[in-house]
């Protein structure tokens, strides 16, 4: 009998490196959404301190240009935060577009590994019958041989 050859290896083997190649993707978008994670972490901690730092300025003795300076800063800031939540926002959606394709890919690569398994128990057992068939071919021709001589 013929070696065992899956006729889908080739596409299986391309699944595989899909789906590798989607859990890369994942990964790198992932990363990317994180650091955005703490860059807007960042910028709401600069807000809160300025925030403070104005309350502060307030009691204190401080020259109003510097409080101006500071109120002055408060918008920029607040549009920083606003584009960093858009930007973070989008990475969301690319992460969940991409867990979607991993999945898919995921889905792909095994229904071929199931088939390949069946396959292969396929084989299995026709590898079985065929021995069997040849064993009782040896004992058939050996009882022959016997009941001649």
């Amino acid at each position: 009998m013929k070696a065992f050859r899956f006729r889908l290896q080739t596409n299986l083997n391309l699944a595989a490196g899909q789906e590798k190649l989607a859990q890369e993707e994942l990964q790198k978008a992932m990363q990317y959404r994180d650091q955005l994670a703490r860059e807007l972490d960042y910028a709401y901690n600069r807000l809160h301190n300025i925030q403070d730092e104005l309350r502060e300025m307030l009691f204190d003795a401080v020259p109003f240009a510097r409080v101006i300076l500071v109120k002055q800063y408060m918008p920029v800031l607040m549009d920083m935060i606003h584009n960093l939540q858009d930007q973070l926002n989008r990475a969301e959606e690319i992460v969940e577009k991409r867990r979607l394709t991993l999945l898919e890919r995921k889905r792909e690569t095994q229904v071929l590994e199931r088939l390949k398994e069946k396959e292969w128990t396929r084989y299995l057992h026709e590898l079985q019958m065929e021995e069997q068939k040849l064993i009782d071919e040896v004992a058939v021709t050996g009882h022959y041989r016997k009941g001649i001589g």
